[in-house]
């Protein structure tokens, strides 16, 4: 991102899909297809206008992102199948309170609710978008189980859960855009992504997408929940001290966010490992530099990408994953990197506890006599240690507040369900 950055749905579905793909490849078409699938039957049903459309068709490319909390990774393909409940009511909550489309976790909730089923049941959540989203999502199973699909197969599996309405509407959405044909030839991609590329996104959308993509790879590990808040807010507040501009500090915010993105590439063992790493453990645990910085690479972002994945990196040369130095680190990489830095020691695991204030400016001292960071930046840092930690814990307690919040209210909608 230049200056007076512009930032496109299409970048950001983009990312999300890209992170996703890093875990599971599985779910990755299934997202895509499902979303095709909706755009058409909102376009046929003719009582949507193009942001209404748009709102909906991203919260369907990713309304499977509850899975990544509930469900093994072995057992990807069955959510469907096995359970559909939990990672639909995760995957809703997720959405309530930590993205930009908060308004419509309600859709998310009702993706495995039939018509049928959400009659017989007397389900008060249920929305006439959520009974669309959950016939899309079983119209792409029935296709991604027969590929030949035709309007005899369709009528038949579909009978029993869907009236004529949502049956017809999807035939006069095939008639007029040639759903089935697309989706086979591969075409229907394009014309999604096309879609997205025409909504250009404000900078609080990008942040509030940034957070939702960070926090769903975080929540697999509660100890990286606290450390990429601590991340942000530290990087923030340093940075906001040192007279960056709005534009920079925007940028600083979505690249702390984004910066442990490639993490989602790592196994949880590693992540939540009790105790040190071995050395093949922390290897693999380094690789999430280059995992993250691939993922935001080809996306017309690489300022962002350059600030959050290049974190490791040290000012002689021996970081990782590019081993950059000197003059090739900008400030806002810098700050991040120190923001890293300090979260890290800040943070309690089973092998140490929470490293007090001495110890935290000794070891960023040592660290800039061995040219590893910045002198001026620590300097920035150490002259407001007080000031810039409790504005980080404020915002750690809050957030911390919402998440254990979260966890509450999913077994609460759970048991009403039952």
């Amino acid at each position: 991102m230049k200056k007076n950055f512009e930032v496109t749905l299409k970048q950001m579905i983009t990312v999300i899909h890209k992170t996703i793909n890093s875990v599971d490849k599985r779910l990755l078409n299934h997202g895509e297809q499902v979303a095709y699938i909706m755009f058409n039957l909102l376009k046929a049903d003719g009582n949507y206008n193009e942001e209404e459309m748009l709102r909906l068709c991203a919260v369907s490319t990713f309304h499977d992102i509850g899975a990544y909390k509930v469900t093994e990774l072995d057992k990807l393909t069955e959510i469907d199948t096995v359970s559909p409940l939990n990672h639909a009511v995760y995957g809703s909550l997720f959405i309530k309170y930590f993205s930009p489309l908060s308004d419509l976790y309600n859709v998310v909730l009702n993706h495995h609710f039939s018509e049928k089923y959400a009659e017989d049941n007397n389900i008060k959540s249920v929305c006439k978008e959520g009974i669309l989203l959950a016939f899309a999502d079983y119209l792409d199973r029935l296709y991604l189980n027969n590929q030949q699909m035709n309007k005899s197969y369709i009528e038949e599996k579909c009978k029993d859960d869907y009236s004529n309405k949502y049956i017809n509407l999807f035939f006069i959405a095939n008639q007029k855009f040639n759903v089935i044909e697309k989706l086979k030839d591969g075409t229907y991609v394009k014309e999604l992504y096309e879609f997205f590329g025409q909504k250009i996104i404000t900078r609080e959308e990008v942040i509030a997408y940034s957070k939702m993509l960070a926090y769903s790879i975080d929540f697999r590990s509660e100890a990286t929940v606290k450390h990429t808040i601590t991340v942000e807010a530290i990087s923030y507040q340093i940075a906001k001290l040192y007279g960056l501009d709005e534009e920079d500090l925007t940028r600083i915010k979505i690249a702390a966010d984004l910066h442990d993105i490639g993490k989602i590439g790592i196994p949880v063992e590693i992540l939540e490992k009790q105790g040190k790493l071995t050395k093949e453990e922390f290897e693999i645990m380094q690789s999430h530099a280059i995992i993250g910085y691939n993922i935001l690479s080809d996306l017309n972002i690489d300022d962002i990408r350059d600030i959050g994945t290049l974190h490791h990196e040290k000012l002689d040369g021996t970081g990782y994953p590019f081993g950059l130095k000197g003059n090739e680190l900008t400030i806002e990489m810098r700050i991040v990197a120190i923001g890293d830095i300090i979260s890290a020691l800040l943070g309690s695991r089973s092998y140490k506890e929470e490293f007090d204030k001495d110890k935290i400016i000794k070891i960023l001292k040592n660290m800039v006599q061995s040219n590893k960071i910045d002198s001026g930046i620590v300097t920035l840092f150490i002259n407001n240690y007080d000031y810039i930690i409790e504005e980080a814990k404020k915002q750690w307690s809050d957030l911390m507040k919402i998440y254990l919040n979260l966890n509450n209210e999913y077994n609460e909608i759970l048991e009403s369900f039952v």
